[in-house]
């Protein structure tokens, strides 16, 4: 008995995640904070998230509906459920039931990598203020890939605990 072959896509063969490259979303999204991969969140978190604009995690980021219904289709179409990559196979399967994720920092799976980071503890350097910083330690984000980072680490502080 043979094995079928099986043709996976490219993006399956890597950790990288999708690099953002819609216009609209590049342009309204990320004039005040970094163009998120839209494979960081499930679909229904960014319907969430295009939904409350007017409140968007305390400012006001309203946009046309047409545009706003643009990028959310953008988002939404190329979401981590709709992805067969690592690191949104491993975002989805961190997922639990219940509401889906409000942003990326509540990911159990992004939470959990990054938990030490933000502790008062933690003895590396950079030290990066929030999670949404993910230039300060991942020195290939621009070109999708998470999982390479620049950052040195002393267990000094933990040994302690």
């Amino acid at each position: 008995m043979g094995f079928a072959a099986l043709s996976i896509p490219l993006e399956a063969a890597t950790s990288r995640v999708l690099v953002p490259t819609d216009p609209a979303y590049l342009k309204e999204c990320g004039a005040c904070h970094m163009a998120f991969s839209p494979q960081l969140l499930p679909a229904a978190s960014w319907r969430s998230v295009m939904g409350r604009l007017d409140d968007h995690f305390g400012e006001s980021a309203s946009l046309d509906a047409p545009v706003r219904d643009a990028i959310t289709a953008y988002l939404v179409a190329n979401a981590a459920d709709r992805a067969v990559n690592e690191e949104s196979v491993a975002i989805m399967g961190s997922l639990r039931g219940g509401e889906p994720p409000p942003r990326i920092t509540q990911v159990p799976y992004i939470a959990g990598l990054h938990a030490a980071v933000l502790d008062p503890l933690w003895g590396g350097n950079p030290r990066p203020k929030t999670l949404t910083e993910c230039g300060v330690c991942h020195r290939d984000v621009v070109s999708g890939n998470y999982r390479s980072h620049d950052f040195t680490v002393t267990d000094a502080a933990f040994r302690g605990r």
